[in-house]
């Protein structure tokens, strides 16, 4: 079914926009959620019972930093609380090319601050994000680590674009099996987003970023996806530089395929995974620690 539809990558980017509204189409509704507006951030808070205190994931929606939206990713958000038993903060940020680098990174900088100020404790709480969505929640943390500002529990990418300059060989060597990204589809988002600037600047793409002193980092990518190699090779640097790394790569999976929840088994099975991940990295004291 995926491979007859156009790529979405391909479109024009106001047909693209349109197209993306409708990305969760075919994943199931979360049960036991409860959604409401996060006005102060754009976005939208998922909810659900018997959240221990404190306990909250920041989701950065995905879309080559020139699509997406907060209402993208509201069926992904619901199943991550219901997997986490955590309170989870979808908020906006502005687009390129009408908003070049670093507005994006500026706005889930404040979204980070703001979620904290909302009783969130940092080391209860999580980063995580898709696609573009990925590689901003580890720049996020870049951010929050050079600020001086409280660190979060964990990161957590799914299929992450860490490099904007495209170089990994998995652009060449999966190109046929991915049937939704294309090198020069990213090329053309990359110079959308970073408006002339460098594509290996480090807040940009964190892949080449000095990743010392980061908190745990998990990352789910499909194995035939053409950003393969960003998720393997920031993990190797994470590894390297003494952070605690994980790569999860399943077979024949598609970009950002955990998505797909109540769509295939391979998805609810990742949602299961990051919640346990989540879970057993922000449990308190008094809590049994998940394993």
């Amino acid at each position: 079914m995926l491979r007859t539809y156009p790529k979405q990558i391909e479109m024009p980017l106001a047909q693209a926009r349109e197209a993306d509204r409708r990305s969760e189409d075919f994943t199931s509704e979360p049960a036991d959620v409860t959604f409401s507006l996060a006005a102060d951030v754009g976005g939208l808070w998922a909810e659900t019972p018997n959240v221990p205190p404190g306990r909250a994931i920041l989701y950065l929606f995905g879309g080559g930093f020139v699509l997406g939206s907060p209402a993208t990713r509201r069926k992904t958000a619901g199943h991550l609380a219901v997997a986490a038993k955590a309170r989870v903060l979808v908020p906006d940020y502005r687009l390129a090319p009408e908003h070049p680098f670093p507005a994006a990174l500026e706005d889930a900088l404040r979204a980070y601050e703001w979620l904290l100020s909302q009783g969130a404790e940092p080391s209860r709480t999580v980063v995580a994000g898709d696609s573009a969505g990925g590689g901003l929640a580890v720049s996020t943390v870049l951010a929050v680590r050079d600020r001086g500002l409280p660190m979060p529990a964990g990161i957590v990418a799914l299929s992450p674009w860490t490099d904007l300059s495209c170089s990994g060989e998995s652009m060449i060597t999966r190109a046929a099996a991915d049937i939704e990204c294309t090198r020069a589809g990213l090329l053309e988002m990359a110079g959308w987003y970073l408006g002339g600037g460098d594509p290996r600047q480090p807040l940009a793409s964190p892949l080449f970023a000095d990743l010392a002193r980061l908190p745990p980092l998990l990352c789910l990518v499909g194995g035939d996806e053409a950003l393969l190699d960003d998720t393997l090779r920031l993990v190797r640097s994470a590894g390297i530089a003494g952070v605690d790394a994980t790569a999860v790569i399943v077979a024949g999976m598609q970009h950002v395929f955990p998505i797909w929840a109540g769509a295939f088994p391979e998805a609810d099975a990742a949602i299961g995974l990051i919640g346990d991940w989540v879970q057993a990295r922000t449990t308190g004291s008094g809590e049994p620690k998940k394993t």
